[in-house]
């Protein structure tokens, strides 16, 4: 490893603050962020294996040459977060593994793999999930406020009770898939017909 990268390797970090500000050069393994800021901030030739951030805020991050994996978020603000954008790596393309309890808005979700998971436990606002792979997922109850599905494997998903949720049913697989009345209705705009 390169004498100017930084290594941290189970260590707790508390109250870091990057607003407006380059992170570059660190390499965390098993870490734990709490009550961290990271708005504006631009990741820089960084790496995180296994971390879990917990109350910390990422906004509008920039990231460039930086590697995520397997990392879990819990109670987190995660505002224009697109998460692909931190793999660094075709083969390992993980770079979530859980998030728990957190408000997220204008978040972007592609090409990733959610199978079986339970998302109720957020909040969403106009967040996009293409091509994901979210079979068996469960957003039961959830408040989805505009968030979208687009080119998705639904299928066995639960949103029951789930409202604010726009799915693409031409193109989304949606076999299985639980949703409750009246919020289900909205599926059937894109076919254009009247109920009454």
């Amino acid at each position: 490893m390169d004498d100017k990268i930084k290594t941290f390797t189970g260590k707790e970090l508390k109250e870091l603050r990057y607003n407006a500000e380059i992170m570059s050069g660190y390499y965390f393994e098993d870490c734990t962020f709490v009550d961290c800021v990271f708005d504006a901030a631009t990741f820089e030739n960084c790496t995180f294996r296994s971390c879990q951030f917990i109350r910390c805020s990422f906004v509008t991050p920039i990231v460039r040459n930086t590697d995520m994996r397997f990392c879990d978020f819990r109670k987190c603000r995660l505002i224009g977060v697109s998460f692909m954008s931190f793999v660094n790596d075709e083969h390992i393309r993980k770079p979530v593994s859980s998030i728990e309890e957190c408000r997220m808005s204008y978040c972007l979700f592609n090409d990733m793999t959610f199978q079986g998971y339970d998302f109720s436990s957020n909040e969403f606002s106009k967040c996009e999930f293409t091509e994901c792979r979210l079979r068996g997922s469960v957003f039961r109850g959830c408040s989805l406020g505009g968030t979208s599905f687009s080119n998705t494997d639904l299928r066995e998903a639960d949103f029951r009770r789930a409202d604010g949720y726009v799915i693409d049913i031409f193109n989304d697989k949606l076999k299985g898939a639980k949703f409750s009345s009246p919020e289900v209705l909205d599926l059937l705009a894109a076919l254009q017909i009247e109920i009454e």
